[in-house]
């Protein structure tokens, strides 16, 4: 399950991850942190290898 790590997200700006996530499982909320929609989400890791801070992580379950 794909995961942000709100100490590492900086959420000062539009999350580069909205554009890079294939299916638009990667919104942001009012607060600035990235929102992944887990029924949406195909884990395929994009985000997780594309954030510049890191902050995207794949928690196995």
């Amino acid at each position: 399950m794909i995961e942000v790590d709100r100490k590492l997200c900086p959420h000062d700006h539009v999350c580069p991850l909205i554009r890079i996530c294939p299916v638009g499982a990667i919104t942001q909320g009012d607060d600035g942190y990235p929102i992944v929609d887990h029924d949406k989400c195909i884990e395929c890791g994009k985000c997780v290898r594309s954030c510049p801070k890191k902050a995207m992580q794949n928690r196995r379950v």
